[in-house]
Parts: C-alpha cells; sequence; structure tokens
C-alpha cells in the first residue's frame, strides 16, 4: 500500500478517536460504546502510524518524534479515564486533549528528528 493510503487511514482513526473520546467525556448511557469507538481509533492510529513510518524507511531505528508520538497515545488512550477520575471540568479535560493533539500533530508533520 502506498504513503497516501496509510496518511488517510490514519486521519480517519484520529476522526474516529476524536469521536469516541468526546462522546465518552460527554458521559451519558452510551460511555461503553464510545470506549469502544475510542479503542477503534486507537488501533487504526497505530497500526497506520507505523506503516507510515515504515514508508519513510527508517528501519534501523524509531526517531525521536515517533517515540514521543507513542508515549502521547498511550496519555491520549487514557485521558477519559483520567479526567473522570480526577473530576476534571469539560472546559479543561477539552483544553488538554487539543494541545495533546496538536503536540501529535505537529511532531507528525514536521517530523523534527528528521531534519
Amino acid at each position: 500500500m502506498d504513503y497516501n493510503f496509510y496518511k488517510i487511514a490514519h486521519l480517519v482513526g484520529i476522526s474516529v478517536l476524536a469521536i469516541g473520546v468526546g462522546g465518552m467525556m460527554a458521559g451519558g448511557e452510551k460511555r461503553k460504546t464510545f470506549a469502544m469507538v475510542q479503542g477503534i481509533g486507537l488501533l487504526v492510529m497505530l497500526i497506520t502510524g507505523f506503516g507510515l513510518l515504515a514508508k519513510l524507511k527508517l528501519s534501523p531505528y524509531v526517531p525521536h518524534f515517533a517515540i514521543v508520538k507513542i508515549v502521547l497515545w498511550l496519555v491520549i488512550g487514557a485521558l477519559p479515564v483520567l479526567f473522570r477520575k480526577l473530576k476534571t471540568p469539560l472546559p479543561a479535560a477539552i483544553l488538554v486533549s487539543l494541545i495533546l493533539v496538536g503536540i501529535m500533530a505537529y511532531l507528525g508533520v514536521v517530523k523534527p528528528a528528521l531534519w
């Protein structure tokens, strides 16, 4: 598969993740459904992210930006649970989520370790 396929699938995974996290933060009776949607989005992002790294042909090592993105991926996966346990106000939770996603987007677009 080519680079553009992985890129588009990665963006779809990000969208699915956003729907899942948003639904979980909103609460309600469908929280488990949104948790499944979040998990699917995280899985799609993980698979396509490694596919994108493979297409960059960086085989001998994993660049630093990718390691940071993996750590942030884990944090974003745990955010809804953390926010619920800490009873974080919704505006603060949204702001933290946007900042983390913005950092990940910057690292994915600029790829600072490669230049």
